[in-house]
């Protein structure tokens, strides 16, 4: 599936966009990496496009450490 791909840094909005083909659209609330050595991104929004264009959805992310994230993941406080 076509996505474009929206991904910025954590605490600004230098927003940067690229139209990248995935297996299926991710879903909000989970990670992607674009490569096996570039930092990990959470998704937070996603925008289907059911209808002839471009793209099958718009897809928007921002930069996160991939330790917390395993942190929060693995060691959940209780």
């Amino acid at each position: 599936m076509k996505v474009r791909l929206w991904t910025r840094s954590p605490g600004k909005y230098d927003w940067k966009n690229e139209v990248r083909e995935f297996a299926r659209i991710p879903v909000s609330g989970e990670c992607l990496a674009l490569s096996p050595t570039s930092p990990w991104h959470l998704v937070q929004l996603v925008v289907h496009m059911p209808y002839p264009g471009d793209c099958d959805a718009e897809v928007y992310s921002m930069q996160v450490d991939r330790d917390e994230v395993k942190q929060r993941a693995f060691y959940p406080k209780t």
